[in-house]
């Protein structure tokens, strides 16, 4: 055939069309008769539902199709361009307590690939307390400790602003910290128009987190209005709000709530900022937001770009202009499915999770180090941290690609899913008072709450997986070496340091800003400018969201089986090819706990089976053979076990069907199989023999 021939074929002439129909008829023959709806629908924690296969029937009557990247509602991204002319920012966080040690970690990270700060500060700092207030694990602890203009003049050394955009986790210090990075800016003989990134106040992830607020909300808002205006003037490239979702991803949240209270937030804050006097486009340029990325990789991708979709909605409501409601995007990889053992693991999570982040439009992005969980990242961790970002962009070449997910049937269809779901639970935020009214009821907690119920419930069903942790688990594995620093050594070193200024004066009806610039200049510390622009009034208190990853009750248990190094025997019956599927699984199984498992070789002889069950010296044995075999070998061995040492629990590795309750009356205690509650039984046999 020659090369015209070639190209004149016709595919859609040779193969005839096929329809849903007849596509599904054909997958349910292939299923033999299992239920199509269980095996190939996929449900998620969102109240979502993925199917099997997307057409293009899917995405009739979407709105958000008729766009363009960068043109308004932004789902495919908040430039025209995408990444063309400029990439995402490696803006990997660097938590180190001293700002001696940050200075060093940063210069040398930025000449290695990063070029954005992203400064997460310790808890002393973020509640505007020197080193001195500061309790035991709140100085210097998983965050830089900033008190004083030598504090910024040390771990800012030879940053030059204009070059590079600084983003600062502030919490609920971000005024005064603003005088002293202006402060340092003077030094410099520069203005705030050098600056770029933000300082990301944000007291309602505060109290979300922590559960309440050394000031009171209105103080709070009143210090996020007096940035946000001086910002405004002074400072456009720098944002005064900041919108973080952590608190809730870290919880367990689902990503439809995730943005849903997202948006409460940043409707909140704008609110606020409009009742202070400012215009709406000043106000929703004043706001950034982080978001988590979590493991489901289409799922993150249609969050990001339904956060902007909503966002535009919410600002357009307002009366802002399309281009003020041109959201930026913060994102760093989530903490819920990362894991202490199999630790290396981590690695393939934040990639997938990095991916889904770049290809969702974000504008700035942290990858987590694979020990950030374990302890302070080391320089190896956080080379491979980084260089995930510089791959994704030099080597994917995903810079080249504007919305790469843009047509994808799949994407544009959870993209409008999630974008209604979340917008939904938006709305019953909103009935119900806003986000802090929302807060104080504990409405939001309460759904957080049964969404992580939920997925743990996965994960000890095996449902949703974490390998090293709840699947195949390495118990010989060798731990990592990744120590925490001695945080109250750093404490005392931090508050040797700070020469601590009694108190400062205000004048709140002049320009605060430049007042605290000035002071700042003269030594005050962060905790005296703090007090000076906050008279008290009502703290809040509420019930504080939980950071808890989901493989901690795993990791708590495995702990304590390490200590006592619990036994458990393989009781196998037959020969190797008739045991050693459900002996393989049942390993699998009780590793998950941290047993000591041993087996010895397979025999049907019951009284054979017995005295190796009682030579073990393990106080739990598990049959594992075939179910044939099983009828006649069950109930003998369990009776003579039993008769000989009652102390042995016994299980059986398999679902029983029909012979439960003869074997439970022969004397097997329990049975496991592949619904089973892998946590649960662990734990109950764990129990049972004192580890717990």
């Amino acid at each position: 055939m020659s090369t015209n021939e070639k190209n004149d074929l016709n595919l859609l002439e040779e193969f005839a069309p096929s329809d849903y129909a007849a596509w599904k008829s054909a997958a349910e023959a292939l299923l033999k008769g299992a239920p199509f709806e269980k095996k190939m629908l996929t449900p998620t924690p969102e109240g979502i539902t993925f199917q099997p296969i997307y057409r293009s029937e899917d995405i009739e009557g979407i709105e958000h199709l008729q766009s363009f990247p960068g043109d308004f509602n932004f789902v495919r991204g908040a430039r025209e361009e995408g990444y063309l002319q400029e990439p995402w920012k490696i803006a990997q966080e660097l938590p180190y307590g001293t700002p001696e040690a940050f200075s060093k970690v940063a210069l040398g990270d930025l000449m290695r690939g990063q070029d954005a700060l992203n400064i997460a500060l310790d808890i002393a700092t973020q509640l505007g307390l020197d080193p001195a207030e500061g309790k035991a694990g709140q100085v210097a602890a998983c965050g830089l400790s900033l008190a004083c203009i030598e504090d910024f003049n040390t771990a800012l050394k030879d940053i030059v602003p204009e070059a590079i955009a600084i983003r600062i986790q502030s919490g609920l210090s971000g005024l005064p910290l603003f005088g002293l990075l202006m402060a340092w800016l003077k030094k410099q003989n520069k203005d705030a128009s050098a600056l770029k990134g933000g300082m990301n106040l944000d007291p309602l992830a505060v109290l979300a987190k922590s559960g309440s607020l050394p000031i009171s909300l209105d103080d709070a808002f009143a210090d996020m209005a007096t940035l946000a205006k001086y910002c405004a003037k002074n400072a456009p490239d720098f944002t005064a709000a900041g919108v973080s979702t952590l608190p809730y991803a870290n919880a367990g949240a689902s990503a439809v709530e995730e943005l849903g209270c997202a948006l409460a937030t940043g409707v909140t804050y704008l609110r606020k900022l409009m009742e202070a006097g400012m215009e709406i486009d000043e106000a929703a340029k004043s706001i950034a937001f982080e978001f988590s990325l979590g493991a489901n990789f289409f799922m993150e991708v249609a969050k990001l770009r339904a956060a902007r979709i909503l966002w535009g909605k919410a600002v357009e409501a307002f009366g802002g202009s399309r281009e003020a409601a041109r959201m930026k995007v913060h994102a760093r990889t989530g903490l819920w499915n990362k894991t202490v053992h199999d630790p290396y693991v981590n690695m393939l999570r934040t990639t997938t999770e990095a991916l889904s982040g770049v290809v969702g439009g974000v504008d700035s992005m942290h990858v987590g180090p694979f020990d950030e969980v374990i302890g302070q990242p080391t320089e190896f961790s956080r080379r491979i941290a980084r260089n995930t970002q510089i791959i994704l962009q030099e080597e994917c070449e995903l810079r080249a690609v504007v919305d790469p997910a843009g047509g994808s049937w799949f994407i544009e269809k959870l993209t409008d899913e999630v974008a209604k779901a979340s917008w939904s639970f938006f709305q019953d935020i909103e009935k119900s008072g806003g986000m802090i009214a929302a807060l104080e009821s504990g409405s939001v907690q309460e759904k957080v709450a049964k969404t992580q119920a939920g997925r743990k419930k996965l994960l000890s069903q095996r449902r949703a997986n974490l390998v090293g942790t709840n699947l195949y688990p390495n118990l010989g594995e060798k731990a990592i070496d990744s120590p925490l620093p001695d945080f109250e050594a750093l404490r005392k070193e931090r508050i040797e340091k700070v020469n601590t200024k009694a108190s400062i004066s205000l004048d709140k009806s002049g320009d605060v800003v430049s007042q605290l610039t000035a002071a700042a200049a003269s030594g005050a510390t962060l905790g005296a400018m703090f007090k000076a622009l906050h008279s008290g009034g009502e703290t809040p208190s509420i019930t504080a969201l939980p950071y808890e990853r989901g493989a901690k009750q795993f990791e708590e248990m495995r702990a304590a089986a390490k200590a006592a190094n619990p036994k458990l025997f393989l009781s196998t019956v037959g020969p190797l090819r008739k045991h050693k599927l459900r002996a393989d699984f049942t390993s699998g199984f009780f590793q998950v706990g941290g047993f000591d498992i041993s087996a010895a070789p397979g025999t049907m002889d019951v009284d054979e089976a017995v005295r190796l069950a009682q030579d073990s010296g393990a106080k739990i044995t598990v049959i594992c053979g075939t179910d044939d075999d099983y009828v006649e070998f069950v109930p003998a061995f369990c009776q003579k076990l039993k008769a000989a040492s009652p102390e042995i629990n016994i299980i059986l590795a398999g679902y029983p069907g029909d012979n439960e309750e003869a074997y439970k009356t022969a004397g097997l205690d329990d049975y496991i199989f592949v619904k089973s509650n892998v946590y649960d039984i662990n734990k109950k046999y764990l129990a049972a023999l004192g580890v717990l």
